[in-house]
C-alpha cells in the first residue's frame, strides 16, 4: 500500500468541509468547442476518466489511528447531454446547475461530465468535488487517459497496522524534533493556542448560503506579461495584485484592515503523482485601502518570501504524522487555514496541458477552471469572499472570477468590476463565451 493511496490532511480536510464550514468545494473545468461533439466521443471521454483516479473512494481502516484509504470504485453518475442548445443567456445557469447537483462524500455520484450545444459547437463541463482531487490533479487524470496503472486493492488488516505502526514512529520521531523548536518560539505557541481555543462564534442569526455569481474573461498572455514587466512584477503576482484589488473596489468604503489572499501551492512533481489532494494554500496579507495599479515589486517580494517556506509540512500545525494520529475535534483545528478562510484565493494553473486542450480528441476553442462552494459560503463560517482562477491555452489567458453577492452583487455587477479592473491595467478584455473563436494551442 503506497502513502500516495491514503488520505492526507488536505483529503480529509475538504471531505468535512460540509460540516465544519457547511459547504463544499466544487472544481469545475469548461470547454468550448467550434463543432459539435459527438455524443460517442463523450462517452468515449467518460469511459476514460471512470477508468482512472477521479473513480475512487475513501474507505475507513480496520484499525483506529490507520489512515482512511482510497479504493477503486464506479462513478454512478452517467454522461448528461441535452438537445436543447444553450445561449449567451442560458449559459450561465446552465454552468451553475452542473455544480449545484449534489456529489456528496458518501454518494455513488463521483463526478459530472455534462455536454449541450452552444453556437455552432458544444459546451462541455467536467465537475468534480475538490475532496477527490485539486485542479492540476484533474489535469493529470484526463492526460492519463484512464492509464494510471493496475488499480490498487484495498488495504488488508495488516496493511492498516503496518500504516498504524509507520504513523506512530514517525510521529514520534518528527514531535521530537518538533516540540522543542516549538517551545522556543512564542509565536508557534500561540498559533497553536488560538487553534485549539478559538473564540465562540458571534451571536448572531445563522446565515444562509451565499452561492456566487460569477464571471469569465479571456486576454492576451502577451500583454499581461508585457504589464506585469513595466509594473516589475510577474504574471502571477499581477494576477495576485487583480485578486486583492476586486476586494478592494467592491467595498462600499475602503477596507482599511489588511487582508489574506489564499495562493493554492502544488506539492506535484510530476504528472504521475496519484494523490487527490496535493497541494497548500499560503496566506499572503496585503494592505487595505484603494485598488492600486502602481508598482508589482511589493507584492512580488512578498510572493516570494512567503512561498520560499512552502513544503509538505504546511498543511498542519503539528507534524502531518503525528496529526493522523490525533482525535477528530482536535486534528480540525490543527489543520492550517485553508482557501475558505482567506479573503479572496488566487489559483494559477499555468500552461494548458495538450491532453486537455485536446479534450474529447478535438481542439477546444476555449477552456476555463472555476472553482465554486456548494450550496455557497455560509459568511459566519468562512472568510471567503471571492476565487480566482487564471489559466493560459496557447497565446490567451482565461481569467474566472466568482464572488459572493454579499460583497459583488449580481452577476452583471461582478463581470463590470472584473472588466474595470482587468482595463485598468491596459489589458485587452473578451468575454470568454459567446461565438467561439479557435485560437492557437500550442507555443510557437
Amino acid at each position: 500500500m503506497t502513502s500516495a493511496a491514503r488520505l492526507n490532511p488536505t483529503d480529509e480536510m475538504l471531505h468535512r468541509a460540509a460540516d465544519t464550514l457547511g459547504s463544499s468545494r466544487i472544481v469545475q473545468v469548461l470547454w468550448t468547442f467550434p463543432d459539435p461533439v459527438p455524443r460517442t466521443a463523450l462517452q468515449a471521454a467518460w469511459e476514460a476518466l471512470d477508468q482512472g483516479r477521479l473513480s475512487r473512494r475513501a474507505r475507513h481502516a480496520h484499525v483506529p489511528g490507520a489512515r482512511r484509504s482510497w479504493v477503486p470504485a464506479t462513478n454512478e453518475e452517467a454522461l448528461h447531454t441535452t438537445s436543447t442548445p444553450l445561449t449567451d443567456a442560458t449559459l450561465t445557469d446552465w454552468i451553475d446547475t452542473q455544480v449545484k447537483a449534489p456529489l456528496h462524500p458518501g454518494s455513488p455520484a463521483l463526478w459530472r461530465l455534462a455536454a449541450a450545444p452552444y453556437g455552432r459547437g458544444t459546451l462541455v463541463s467536467l465537475t468534480v468535488p475538490h475532496f477527490r482531487c485539486d485542479g492540476l490533479g484533474i489535469f493529470n487524470a484526463i492526460g492519463s487517459g484512464g492509464h494510471d496503472g493496475p488499480p490498487v486493492p484495498a488495504p488488508r488488516l495488516l496493511d492498516d497496522l503496518a500504516d498504524l505502526a509507520r504513523q506512530t514512529l514517525h510521529g514520534g520521531l518528527a514531535a521530537a524534533h518538533w516540540l522543542p523548536t516549538t517551545l522556543a518560539s512564542p509565536a508557534r505557541r500561540e498559533r497553536i493556542r488560538t487553534a485549539l481555543h478559538p473564540p465562540p462564534p458571534p451571536a448572531a442569526p445563522p446565515t444562509a448560503p451565499r452561492f456566487f455569481t460569477s464571471a469569465i474573461f479571456e486576454t492576451d498572455a502577451a500583454r499581461w506579461q508585457r504589464q506585469a514587466d513595466r509594473f516589475g512584477g510577474t504574471t502571477n503576482s499581477l494576477f495576485i495584485e487583480i485578486a486583492a484589488n476586486l476586494v478592494r473596489s467592491a467595498t462600499a468604503d475602503d477596507p482599511a484592515e489588511p487582508f489574506d489572499v489564499g495562493i493554492p501551492v502544488s506539492l506535484r512533481r510530476t504528472a504521475h503523482d496519484t494523490r487527490a489532494n496535493a497541494l497548500v494554500v499560503m496566506p499572503l496579507t496585503v494592505p487595505g485601502g484603494p485598488a492600486r495599479h502602481t508598482s508589482l515589486r511589493q507584492t512580488r517580494d512578498a510572493t516570494r518570501e512567503l512561498l520560499g517556506d512552502t513544503g509538505e509540512h504546511s498543511a498542519t500545525l503539528v507534524p502531518e504524522p503525528l496529526w493522523h494520529l490525533l482525535p477528530t475535534r482536535h486534528a480540525d483545528r490543527l489543520k492550517n487555514p485553508g482557501a475558505q478562510q482567506t479573503t479572496v484565493v488566487a489559483s494559477n494553473f499555468g500552461r494548458t496541458p495538450d491532453a486537455i486542450a485536446r479534450f474529447t480528441g478535438r481542439a477546444a476553442a476555449g477552456i476555463a477552471v472555476r472553482t465554486m462552494n456548494v450550496p455557497g459560503v455560509l459568511p459566519d463560517r468562512a472568510r471567503l469572499r471571492a476565487s480566482l482562477c487564471l489559466l493560459r491555452t496557447g497565446d490567451r489567458l482565461t481569467v474566472t472570477v466568482t464572488g459572493i453577492p454579499d460583497r459583488f452583487g449580481d452577476t452583471s455587477s461582478l463581470r463590470r468590476l472584473v472588466h474595470e479592473e482587468l482595463a485598468a491595467w491596459d489589458l485587452t478584455v473578451h468575454r470568454w463565451w459567446g461565438a467561439p473563436s479557435p485560437h492557437r494551442v500550442k507555443e510557437s
